[in-house]
């Protein structure tokens, strides 16, 4: 028995900045224009966190006070992927989610970096259980478009529900007034970290270490960082198949003739 697909979707939206960000307020306020929404997300800060979730305690999550009147919101006291799951599973219900959205991230993540973006890794939740879903990124420190970057974000995720496709795009959008905003391309992912680390020694002699994003790096045309560095909105459709296809049969053959494994 097949369900029906609904005009509007119920999407569920995250982040890894936390409840308070307002970058997800933005954004979920702007989706609404797309479907019904739910706000399930960290407690805290969870910058970095990648794909991880919480093992070796429990979580605890609770209604929050909502910046939205048509908005139920919630929070968990773990990663993204714990917030998407706990929305999943206990917050939505009866209803099914029908998409996620992750962000808005205050922040680019693109190339290589976005391996360890709790902001991919929460929209990833949505992609392992098929459905549509989507990590929303302000290209930018600087938050003088955020809103902006939000109607950016909930037109894209209107046109992937609309065309019925169920793909998981990594979208990155340059810190600019809507009026600037007139381009988009589908991009893929750079092979390059647009981060840094660097070491400065405080008062005390004490060396200190910490990444910061740069911009000086050369990236290929067509990358999703090419893209944000000439104005662009970047959509990079993603998938978690890590198996490298290439070279699958020279692996065989590295193993097939010779390779003994030691005796017990």
């Amino acid at each position: 028995m097949t369900t029906e697909r609904p005009d509007r979707p119920f999407i569920l939206v995250t982040n890894d900045d936390g409840i308070e960000a307002d970058g997800i307020w933005y954004l979920a306020e702007a989706l609404l224009e797309v479907g019904d929404v739910m706000i399930c997300a960290p407690a805290f800060q969870q910058s970095g966190t990648g794909t991880s979730f919480t093992l070796h305690r429990d979580l605890h999550s609770e209604r929050v006070q909502s910046r939205v009147e048509a908005i139920d919101a919630y929070q968990v006291d773990g990663t993204p992927g714990d917030a998407v799951t706990v929305g999943l599973r206990q917050y939505a219900k009866p209803r099914r989610v029908h998409m996620i959205v992750s962000g808005l991230n205050p922040g680019a993540n693109l190339g290589r970096d976005a391996i360890h973006s709790g902001t991919v890794g929460g929209a990833m939740q949505g992609h392992h259980r098929g459905l549509p879903s989507l990590a929303v990124s302000l290209a930018s420190m600087e938050f003088d478009h955020m809103r902006a970057a939000a109607a950016v974000g909930a037109r894209i995720a209107g046109r992937l529900w609309d065309s019925g496709n169920t793909a998981f795009l990594n979208v990155n959008i340059p810190n600019r007034p809507l009026s600037e905003l007139n381009d988009l391309q589908v991009t893929r992912m750079a092979q390059a970290s647009v981060q840094s680390l660097i070491e400065e020694v405080d008062e005390s002699g004490r060396i200190t270490r910490r990444l910061v994003h740069r911009d000086d790096f050369r990236v290929q045309e067509g990358t999703d960082a090419w893209a944000v560095r000439n104005g662009i909105i970047s959509v990079t459709p993603i998938h978690t198949d890590l198996t490298a296809h290439h070279i699958l049969d020279s692996t065989l053959a590295l193993f097939s003739e010779g390779f003994t494994l030691p005796s017990a």
